[in-house]
């Protein structure tokens, strides 16, 4: 007698072809958005609120700015970079600042470290605990640990004997600030690092004085410390 079963196993394929069950549970993934959504109205919602000692106090002492920049090539030049800097400025009112800072920095494909000196200065846009800004740092730098040097190729730097008088350094950019307490804040902002170095310029042959730009994220902590 011949089994049915062997040639039309259609009630087995039909019990294993269960379907599969999802990676994220459908109640994580609600859970997750309604967490995210609470988290911007509150946000919103800050945003429009008087100051009530949500902000810097113009009386308080300086703002003290420590920020990371990640940064990515921008322009023919333009190099990827990692830097550090510390900006000490003083309150002109409640939305303007300006003082002075130094920073460290390092950059991939020109192969050298450098230690900027620059003043430095913020605009606030509104003074409350959420508030957008622009920044501006300019200067000079000092620069070390050269490792492409006089390579006649691309990204390579002049040697010391044809080296730039004056070494020019630039970073303006725009974010915004939020304050976890009166007297500290974080920050978030886009950058433009710029850095004006003497490389090969691979059309003249020759090296000749060149803006090495970096796109940055930046992020970073404010704080003020009473009398400083």
């Amino acid at each position: 007698m011949i089994d049915a079963t062997e040639h039309y196993p259609i009630k087995e394929l039909s019990e294993k072809a269960e379907p599969s069950q999802p990676f994220f549970d459908n109640e994580l993934t609600v859970t997750c958005m309604k967490y995210i959504i609470t988290l911007c109205s509150l946000l919103l919602n800050n945003l429009f609120l008087s100051k009530a000692q949500n902000t810097f106090d113009a009386n308080g002492g300086c703002l003290n700015v420590v920020d990371f920049t990640i940064g990515q090539p921008m322009g023919s030049y333009g190099d990827r970079s990692y830097s550090l800097t510390y900006q000490h400025e003083v309150f002109v009112n409640e939305k303007f600042t300006i003082g002075a800072g130094i920073g460290y920095s390092y950059h991939d494909k020109f192969k050298y470290s450098a230690i900027p000196f620059f003043i430095s200065s913020h605009y606030f846009f509104v003074d409350k605990r959420f508030s957008p800004f622009v920044n501006l740092k300019i200067g000079t730098y000092g620069m070390f640990g050269t490792k492409n040097v006089g390579a006649f190729e691309k990204y390579s730097l002049a040697d010391k004997d044809h080296d730039q008088t004056f070494n020019f350094y630039f970073s303006p950019g725009a974010g915004i600030k939020a304050h976890i307490t009166p007297n500290v804040g974080v920050i978030a902002s886009v950058t433009d690092e710029a850095y004006l170095v003497k490389a090969f310029d691979v059309s003249h042959k020759d090296y000749r004085s060149k803006l090495s730009h970096s796109l940055g994220l930046n992020i970073g902590i404010c704080f003020q410390i009473k009398g400083w």
